[in-house]
């Protein structure tokens, strides 16, 4: 298996809310886990709120880090990494955010799965995520990435502790920009 695609996993801490109510239950100092196949700051998925002052319209979004929630908190912290995943891995996890995008009105945020996972209980449901669920899913789907624990226990800080993950920046979100020379997509 060659590994030659970059992905990007970009966890970030805003100050809402449900971010507090989560990094309560998680820890740490990030309470959002996003995915981006290419190396653009308004390219990431995950499953977060859709309405920006209603945070219980809530399921698989396409998030720009400069504009919608992320645009009311530009001071808060956030640390982008790069994974190296193989061509048929890329096109796996390509393939799932093709699904999530199509099933857009299926894809509902995991509400029950966010308050057990405080108590270390997995909850899976059909077309239902939380952000950090979704992404370790679809790394775990990749089938290249091993994971430090089961996707659907895994918690912001988890994506840190993956082999061969290499942070690439960490500050304020508003200061999180993709050099194109530094970083290509092979």
């Amino acid at each position: 298996m060659i590994l030659n695609k970059k992905i990007y996993i970009l966890l970030s801490g805003t100050g809402t809310f449900p971010a507090k109510v989560i990094r309560k239950i998680k820890g740490g100092k990030f309470s959002h886990t996003s995915l981006a196949l290419t190396p653009q700051t308004d390219g990431f998925y995950s499953y977060a709120r859709r309405r920006l002052h209603n945070f219980l319209v809530a399921g698989f979004v396409t998030e720009n880090i400069h504009t919608h929630v992320f645009a009311q908190y530009p001071d808060a912290p956030c640390a982008l990494y790069a994974l190296t995943i193989s061509d048929e891995g890329y096109e796996k996890i390509r393939e799932m955010i093709d699904y999530c995008q199509v099933n857009y009105k299926k894809a509902k945020y995991n509400f029950i799965g966010l308050f057990a996972l405080g108590f270390g209980i997995k909850v899976k449901c059909k077309y239902r995520y939380t952000c950090s669920q979704f992404v370790a899913v679809l790394l775990e789907r990749s089938g290249d990435v091993k994971l430090p624990k089961d996707p659907y226990l895994m918690v912001p800080t988890d994506f840190m502790k993956i082999d061969g993950i290499e942070l690439i920046y960490e500050g304020a979100l508003k200061d999180c920009n993709f050099d194109a020379d530094t970083l290509t997509q092979a």
